[in-house]
């Protein structure tokens, strides 16, 4: 039998699910443009009446992955007792009060309670939305249609890059209402729950509508079989022993999912991917580059959309492994040279002859992370667990994921005051180099297995 093509419809569910990740991604990069306007002393761009401080500044950026440890937890309860579906439109809501309370914030706290709601979504988006493509995706498109969270994320991180500079606060704020409104227009009402979860939840006929929708022009009989598949699935797991969190260390496969997902997440946290972004306007006016802050975060913000398409188009061809190994080698070169340069400039020497060596290396520095560990961990996240464990993996690694990220933001501009960015690029570049070898011995390839070969592959990795 000729391999079947796949449906247009399960493409535009994708896209349309992904819009709130391009809300709630752009939370990351939201303080590059906006921090600036809020420590300056004009009252035309400030709309508080005074200049925050660096503690406050700190405070803003990081106080966004504190809502992100929340977002997990309480979107995998959510998720099952309501299905993901539902969650996800849930968990919209403060996105669109975060940007509302932005728009007319007064004082400092006003912007404190807006991040820790945007990152209460954004910890939700991230643990719920890739099993939630996992569910209604098929194994042969796995890989490149659940790499698009990353390409939302990035073309949201882009759009507060080259809108920011230019708006009010206030009037940025209103135009980021847009996407999570069209979200819940699109997704939720046009797109089916989890066949999955429908199914858990004793609701067989409207599950075979979802997957009728998402399977396009598929026989009844081929449609009963996938049915029949997700049954046998969720009843072989169904047993009370198997759905804890305990399950995670007791299964020897389980705990070894667990070690490789959440070790990709250290890599991918403390890589300093988010202080880079979150500061990456400040960081271009520490240098010499001839080409003001402004644009320079721009053109990272376009290479990081491009490169995201890059990673997406070679997930499948090229293979996991193999891409998160060349990701952390290229990652950990170009912050050893932008390292460099800051050694240099604060040295006294004149550097006027490579100002083109910060963008350069934070171009490298983006399209290699975007390759692999921007995105593949989430992917694989989704593709080492089966749909049982799933929702309760996702939870524990995705709070664990933001609780680095927390960490990493908040202490970013201290450390850097302390030690200068020399070392504090250095020491992400260190943890990037032990990454390298951690996915040359530890992770496996996922490309094209089933949950079912993967659990029997990390079972004999065991042996």
């Amino acid at each position: 039998m000729p391999e079947q093509i796949t449906s247009f419809f399960v493409y535009f569910a994708v896209v349309a699910v992904n819009l709130i990740t391009f809300s709630a991604g752009g939370c990351w990069s939201w303080t590059s443009p906006i921090l600036p306007k809020l420590s300056s002393n004009d009252s035309d761009i400030n709309p508080l009446p005074r200049p925050t401080t660096t503690l406050e500044d700190s405070w803003i950026a990081a106080i966004m992955n504190l809502g992100a440890l929340v977002g997990p937890l309480a979107g995998g309860v959510c998720s099952e007792k309501f299905g993901k579906k539902n969650t996800l439109l849930i968990f919209g809501l403060p996105l669109i009060l975060s940007h509302t309370l932005s728009a007319f914030a007064i004082n400092v706290h006003f912007f404190l309670v807006a991040r820790f709601l945007i990152g209460v979504a954004a910890g939700t988006v991230f643990a719920v939305l890739p099993g939630y493509v996992g569910d209604i995706v098929e194994d042969k498109n796995r890989g490149l249609l659940g790499s698009m969270l990353g390409v939302f994320n990035s073309c949201g991180i882009l759009f507060m890059y080259t809108v920011g500079p230019f708006l009010s606060v206030q009037a940025f704020s209103l135009i980021n209402l847009i996407a999570p409104v069209a979200f819940y227009f699109i997704f939720g009402l046009f797109v089916p729950g989890s066949p999955f979860d429908l199914i858990k939840q004793g609701r067989k006929a409207e599950a075979e509508v979802s997957l009728m929708k998402l399977r396009g022009k598929r026989t009844s009989g081929e449609i009963q079989k996938e049915l029949t598949n997700i049954t046998n699935t969720i009843q072989t797991c169904s047993g009370a022993e198997n759905t804890g969190f305990t399950a995670l260390f007791k299964n020897k496969a389980l705990t070894r999912a667990m070690l490789i997902s959440n070790g990709l997440m250290v890599f991918q946290q403390l890589s300093g991917i988010c202080a880079v972004i979150g500061y990456m306007q400040t960081i271009f006016e520490m240098t010499e580059n001839s080409m003001p802050s402004t644009y320079s975060t721009i053109f990272i913000g376009f290479v990081q959309l491009f490169s995201n398409l890059v990673s997406a188009h070679l997930i499948e061809k090229t293979g996991r492994k193999l891409l998160l190994i060349i990701s952390c080698a290229f990652s950990t070169f170009s912050l050893i040279a932008l390292g460099g340069y800051f050694l240099m400039l604060s040295s006294g020497v004149d550097m006027s002859d490579i100002g083109w060596l910060p963008i350069a290396s934070l171009i490298i520095f983006i399209v290699a992370f975007n390759l692999g560990l921007a995105n593949l961990p989430w992917v694989i996240l989704a593709e080492l667990f089966p749909s049982n464990i799933r929702a309760v993996s996702s939870t524990f690694t995705t709070f664990f994921s933001f609780a680095l990220s927390f960490l990493v933001t908040i202490c970013f501009p201290f450390v850097n005051e302390a030690l200068g960015m020399t070392a504090t690029l250095w020491i992400f570049a260190g943890v990037l180099l032990i990454g390298f070898v951690f996915c040359i011995l530890v992770v496996p390839e996922t490309k094209g297995k089933s949950t079912q070969e993967i659990q029997n592959m990390l079972e004999g990795i065991q042996k």
